[in-house]
């Protein structure tokens, strides 16, 4: 087989890959956003802080067009024990092989790196593939929910009462809007709050607390900068002590100018209680009608279990679009 690692630069290469994953995205997750080339290679090239991932397209021996695509990631800044992967087969190859193939050259692959836990995801209704991957000795590990917010569902009047009352159980906050580049200072500040994204559940996933540092999140916003996204973040400062205790980041882009997707939500510890999430977030929306007014649907992204954040979110308008679970294969000892 040949098994061609994609060139972020070979717009021909990227294409191949966007073709078999929509192809299987229209099949195993049609509420999902077509991929595009553009927005690929930006991905492939910049990662989201500058540590992208490797992406293979795979062709079978005698076959003149790849038929299959295998995704890696090999974090470098913690959970340097893991392995993530994501293998796509085009719904006209399957049953055929090809991802057994590909499965026994990623369990080389870690093996090579030393990694010893490897994640696999696919649709959770997907039993085809969860046996599929059961059969190399993945278990169930972890869910994640997507859940999709269309703006003009969401009606002004409900929003404008939750924000009142989140504004008064977080009267000892005040909100400010940031877009980068940001002062590496104010970065500073944001190491914490960021951080606190380790408190979500994780489910039964072997997985170590993120490291986050001034570095990381500078690697963040270059690497927004470069793939040509719009970022946009929601801070609230507690006003007797200057901390920032929670902050909301969505970004857009303008290949696709009619969908946001939210990046991160997430309140320190110190300063949970006040309602803080659902102002922040009410905030950001009324910041993206100014902003991008074009702007239809938003997607956010929780662990299943994450029932604080869901309930925030649902309270919204967010309304569950798919489920994705996560398989686990761990080779330590």
């Amino acid at each position: 087989m040949a098994l061609i690692r994609v060139k972020p630069d070979d717009l021909d290469q990227v294409a191949a890959v966007v073709r078999i994953q929509n192809a299987a995205r229209r099949i195993d997750d049609p509420a999902a956003w077509p991929q595009l080339v553009e927005l690929m290679a930006g991905e492939l090239a910049y990662g989201w802080d500058l540590e992208p991932p490797e992406q293979f397209l795979y062709t079978p021996d005698g076959a003149e067009h790849p038929v299959a695509t295998l995704a890696i990631d090999l974090p470098l800044r913690d959970n340097r024990h893991l392995f993530w992967t994501q293998i796509v087969v085009h719904p006209d190859h399957r049953r055929r092989g090809h991802g057994s193939r590909l499965m026994h050259e990623v369990l080389r692959m870690a093996h090579e790196a030393g990694r010893p836990t490897i994640w696999a995801e696919a649709v959770e209704a997907d039993l085809g593939a969860r046996a599929f991957v059961e059969r190399f000795g993945f278990v169930y590990a972890s869910h994640d929910a997507r859940r999709r917010q269309v703006l003009a569902e969401v009606d002004p009047e409900v929003i404008n009462g939750l924000y009142i009352t989140a504004e008064r159980a977080a009267a000892d906050y005040q909100l400010e809007r940031l877009q980068p580049p940001t002062a590496d200072g104010l970065l500073s500040e944001l190491v914490e709050v960021t951080a606190a994204i380790n408190d979500a559940p994780m489910g039964e996933l072997t997985f170590e607390d993120e490291v986050f540092d001034l570095a990381r999140l500078q690697d963040s916003e270059t690497a927004r900068r470069q793939r040509g996204d719009h970022s946009y973040r929601v801070v609230a400062r507690h006003r007797q002590t200057g901390e920032i205790g929670g902050h909301t980041v969505v970004v857009t882009h303008p290949l696709r100018p009619t969908v946001a997707f939210q990046a991160d939500t997430a309140v320190a510890r110190a300063h949970r209680g006040h309602r803080l999430g659902l102002l922040l977030k009410i905030d950001m929306l009324r910041w993206l009608a100014e902003a991008e007014p074009q702007v239809e649907v938003i997607d956010t992204w929780n662990n299943a279990d994450n029932e604080f954040m869901i309930k925030v979110n649902e309270i919204l308008g967010y309304r569950l679009s798919q489920v994705y679970a996560t398989y686990e294969l761990n080779r330590a000892g």
